[in-house]
């Protein structure tokens, strides 16, 4: 009798051990987070939507499966790990070993997370792709290659980071800095007091209004860097080597010359700079 207990104990712990290292993992949980602490997520090649409003705690739901039909080879502990300190929250994911095989292989994994909307997030990820909505706490990234969404996000302090890939911005107010690779940025309806946004390739579009002695800065190699004024103006100071600059209704060309384009409009003090090497950029109102 005992040996068959040993036996069976034996069979339910390597259940266990296959559970825990086929990759697979589900959590489904809430947590303590102060109402205007900060949120920390570590993840990569995940699908990631966050969404702020009224609740009081924060709800955690990660859902990572991975098929293999055919011959299996390997095996990957995965796991979730989440902290609350200091009315904080840190979710951070630990995997170790790969499991990969001949035929088919599939792998799904999404991060859910609903939290107070005056909660502030810093994301560190890999690749994944992140949608963000009505978080009105700072908002930090930083993302090798994926594609960002953020939508109806009210703080005042956005900085992003990105390698490869897009982001999508409805709305945002002061201050945005933006370091990117080759990306496309695309900002709609903003009221930015600061940008910063340095660029190797790919296009800028961006719509904002201009505070009064506000002050924006744009870097880019090559693509598009489009501006269109929704408020404000001041200066604007184009450095250039083969650009091209286009100005609509509403823009004065004071000077221009073969390394440095100087734009005004009649009303406002900001101070626009934008270095272009061999981009094409457009302003428009």
């Amino acid at each position: 009798m005992k040996i068959w207990y040993l036996f069976c104990l034996t069979c339910i712990t390597s259940l266990a051990l296959a559970q825990t290292r086929d990759g697979n993992f589900h959590l489904d949980q809430e947590y303590k987070v102060a109402a205007k602490g900060t949120v920390r997520l570590n993840a990569s090649d995940a699908k990631v939507t966050i969404t702020g409003s009224a609740r009081t705690t924060a709800r955690v739901k990660v859902d990572r499966e991975i098929g293999v039909k055919g011959l299996k080879f390997g095996s990957q502990e995965f796991r979730v790990e989440v902290n609350e300190q200091d009315g904080n929250l840190s979710i951070r994911e630990y995997k170790r070993g790969s499991v990969s095989g001949v035929g088919y292989h599939h792998e799904k994994y999404t991060i859910n997370l609903e939290v107070p909307e005056g909660v502030s997030l810093v994301i560190d990820g890999d690749d994944g792709d992140y949608r963000i909505s009505s978080v009105n706490g700072s908002i930090e990234l930083d993302i090798d290659d994926g594609d960002i969404e953020l939508t109806g996000c009210k703080g005042n302090n956005f900085s992003i980071k990105l390698d490869d890939g897009n982001l999508r911005m409805d709305r945002g107010r002061g201050s945005l800095a933006i370091d990117a690779d080759d990306a496309n940025v695309e900002i709609r309806n903003g009221n930015f007091e600061k940008i910063t946004a340095e660029f190797d390739d790919g296009d800028f579009v961006l719509e904002t209004s201009l505070a009064e002695n506000g002050n924006y800065f744009v870097s880019t190699q090559d693509g598009l860097v489009a501006m269109k004024i929704l408020g404000g103006g001041g200066r604007f100071e184009i450095r250039h080597d083969d650009a091209r600059i286009q100005a609509g209704p509403g823009f004065e060309v004071v000077e221009r010359s073969e390394n440095r384009t100087r734009i005004t409009s009649p009303t406002g003090n900001a101070r626009v700079e934008i270095r272009a090497d061999d981009a094409r950029v457009k302003l428009s109102r």
